[in-house]
Protein backbone atom coordinates (compact mmCIF):
# COMPACT_ATOMS: atom_id res chain seq x y z
CA UNK A 1 0.00 0.00 0.00
CA UNK A 2 1.44 3.39 -1.01
CA UNK A 3 -0.13 6.94 -0.15
CA UNK A 4 1.93 9.55 -1.74
CA UNK A 5 1.69 14.00 -0.82
CA UNK A 6 -1.90 13.32 1.26
CA UNK A 7 -3.29 16.59 2.47
CA UNK A 8 -3.86 16.48 6.49
CA UNK A 9 -4.00 18.39 9.44
CA UNK A 10 -1.12 18.79 12.13
CA UNK A 11 -3.01 19.16 15.86
CA UNK A 12 0.70 18.66 17.69
CA UNK A 13 -1.18 16.36 20.36
CA UNK A 14 -4.21 13.91 20.26
CA UNK A 15 -6.33 15.84 22.37
CA UNK A 16 -5.98 18.71 20.41
CA UNK A 17 -7.31 16.83 17.32
CA UNK A 18 -10.11 15.28 19.36
CA UNK A 19 -11.19 18.63 20.25
CA UNK A 20 -10.57 19.72 16.83
CA UNK A 21 -8.27 22.93 18.31
CA UNK A 22 -5.74 24.77 16.32
CA UNK A 23 -4.21 23.05 13.19
CA UNK A 24 -1.80 23.54 9.96
CA UNK A 25 -1.52 22.37 7.13
CA UNK A 26 0.63 18.27 6.60
CA UNK A 27 1.20 16.44 3.70
CA UNK A 28 2.40 12.81 4.78
CA UNK A 29 3.70 9.95 2.26
CA UNK A 30 3.96 6.15 3.42
CA UNK A 31 4.43 2.82 1.72
CA UNK A 32 3.34 -0.22 3.69
CA UNK A 33 4.72 -4.00 2.37
CA UNK A 34 3.23 -7.43 3.78
CA UNK A 35 5.65 -10.25 3.54
CA UNK A 36 4.44 -13.86 3.72
CA UNK A 37 1.70 -15.42 5.64
CA UNK A 38 2.67 -16.88 8.94
CA UNK A 39 -1.08 -17.77 10.27
CA UNK A 40 -4.34 -17.51 9.28
CA UNK A 41 -7.51 -17.00 11.85
CA UNK A 42 -10.86 -16.00 12.71
CA UNK A 43 -12.97 -14.69 14.96
CA UNK A 44 -16.56 -14.12 15.64
CA UNK A 45 -18.75 -12.88 18.14
CA UNK A 46 -22.94 -13.12 17.92
CA UNK A 47 -23.77 -11.52 20.73
CA UNK A 48 -21.41 -8.72 19.81
CA UNK A 49 -22.33 -8.77 15.85
CA UNK A 50 -19.02 -9.35 15.12
CA UNK A 51 -16.80 -11.42 12.67
CA UNK A 52 -13.57 -10.94 11.09
CA UNK A 53 -10.83 -13.63 9.52
CA UNK A 54 -6.96 -12.54 9.43
CA UNK A 55 -3.50 -13.25 7.97
CA UNK A 56 -0.88 -12.51 10.38
CA UNK A 57 2.19 -11.60 8.31
CA UNK A 58 4.99 -9.40 8.19
CA UNK A 59 5.31 -5.87 7.09
CA UNK A 60 7.76 -3.06 6.61
CA UNK A 61 7.02 0.41 6.34
CA UNK A 62 8.84 3.73 5.50
CA UNK A 63 6.71 7.30 6.15
CA UNK A 64 7.40 11.31 5.68
CA UNK A 65 5.61 14.09 7.19
CA UNK A 66 5.94 17.64 6.17
CA UNK A 67 4.70 20.86 7.27
CA UNK A 68 5.87 24.33 6.78
CA UNK A 69 9.56 24.58 8.11
CA UNK A 70 9.60 20.58 9.29
CA UNK A 71 9.57 17.51 7.66
CA UNK A 72 10.09 13.98 9.41
CA UNK A 73 11.84 11.19 7.14
CA UNK A 74 11.84 7.48 8.56
CA UNK A 75 14.15 5.13 7.69
CA UNK A 76 14.46 3.18 5.24
CA UNK A 77 12.00 0.37 5.22
CA UNK A 78 14.66 -2.33 5.47
CA UNK A 79 15.55 -1.27 8.29
CA UNK A 80 11.94 -1.84 9.70
CA UNK A 81 11.13 -5.06 11.72
CA UNK A 82 7.42 -6.69 12.58
CA UNK A 83 6.09 -8.13 15.56
CA UNK A 84 2.49 -8.40 14.32
CA UNK A 85 1.34 -7.49 10.91
CA UNK A 86 -2.45 -8.39 10.44
CA UNK A 87 -4.33 -8.11 7.29
CA UNK A 88 -8.01 -8.80 7.62
CA UNK A 89 -11.31 -8.50 6.76
CA UNK A 90 -14.38 -7.95 9.63
CA UNK A 91 -18.01 -7.64 9.47
CA UNK A 92 -20.19 -6.34 12.25
CA UNK A 93 -23.79 -4.16 12.59
CA UNK A 94 -26.22 -4.86 9.95
CA UNK A 95 -23.68 -6.49 7.80
CA UNK A 96 -22.81 -8.97 10.24
CA UNK A 97 -26.04 -11.23 9.56
CA UNK A 98 -25.87 -11.28 5.89
CA UNK A 99 -23.69 -13.72 3.53
CA UNK A 100 -20.34 -12.29 3.14
CA UNK A 101 -19.81 -11.78 -0.58
CA UNK A 102 -16.02 -12.26 -0.15
CA UNK A 103 -16.09 -15.52 1.19
CA UNK A 104 -14.85 -16.97 -2.23
CA UNK A 105 -11.81 -14.40 -2.99
CA UNK A 106 -10.63 -13.37 0.53
CA UNK A 107 -8.21 -15.37 0.62
CA UNK A 108 -6.80 -14.97 -2.54
CA UNK A 109 -7.02 -10.73 -2.12
CA UNK A 110 -5.10 -10.94 1.49
CA UNK A 111 -2.38 -13.48 -0.07
CA UNK A 112 -1.97 -11.32 -2.75
CA UNK A 113 -1.59 -8.05 -0.24
CA UNK A 114 0.72 -10.21 1.46
CA UNK A 115 2.83 -11.07 -1.75
CA UNK A 116 3.91 -7.58 -2.56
Amino acid sequence: MEVEHFDTEDYTTLLNALKDGPSVPATISFRVRWHGAKDRFSVQDATQGFAARFINTAATVEWTAEESGFKFISDPANTSSSSVALIGRERNGVFFSQPDPSDNNDRDTAEAAAAN
